[in-house]
């Protein structure tokens, strides 16, 4: 006796397939490989007739609500004291926190672009160091181009002008401190 016949029938099979190299391709994964190759030739940037990049024009534009929004998670280094007697610390801007934000001086050029904020802002409500922040900050901006969006992104965030100013913490809620309630009447102490 062969020792095929002593395995089970899925094992002789997979042993006979072995023998034989077939490569064959289905009419759907053909075709998709087919659909996939002509829609990759289509996702680049747009382009004019000769070759070059398409105007400035077709780009996103950088609005005041976009800046609002994305200066949030924005970090600026080395933000000084107003004061100058405490050290300088690093700010990242939260969305906790109330800003006002001016723009001061807007340059776009291809996909980068410099934009100068006066910004305004304190630390969320509930911060442990509650800060106030004020003065100018330097951003540059990236337009990002993905599979099918395209959009700015802050890229780099630097220091103008802007200085910090330490401000009193809020009384701390201790319930520790506040005297017990008096234990409510009974209704055996009325008899």
């Amino acid at each position: 006796m062969r020792k095929i016949e002593f395995l089970p029938m899925v094992m002789r099979w997979i042993r006979l397939d072995r023998k034989v190299m077939r490569v064959t391709f289905s009419r759907p994964s053909f075709l998709g490989i087919a659909l996939l190759l002509a829609l990759s030739f289509g996702c680049g940037p747009p382009s004019s007739g000769d070759g070059t990049p398409a105007s400035t024009s077709d780009l996103p534009e950088i609005t005041d609500e976009m800046i609002h929004q994305l200066i949030n998670d924005t970090r600026v280094r080395e933000v000084p004291a107003e004061d100058g007697a405490s050290e300088a610390i690093s700010w990242g801007f939260d969305e906790e926190e109330p800003k006002e934000i001016v723009i001061v001086e807007r340059q776009i050029e291809g996909t980068r672009a410099t934009i100068i904020l006066d910004i305004k802002t304190t630390s969320a409500p509930r911060a442990r160091d509650p800060r106030q922040l004020a003065g100018q900050i330097r951003t540059e901006w990236q337009l990002k181009t993905g599979w099918a969006l395209r959009q700015w992104e802050i890229v780099k965030a630097e220091n103008i002008s802007m200085k910090y100013k330490n401000l009193p913490k809020p009384p701390a809620n201790n319930s520790n401190n506040k005297p017990p309630d008096p234990p409510p009447p009974s209704a055996s102490s009325n008899r």
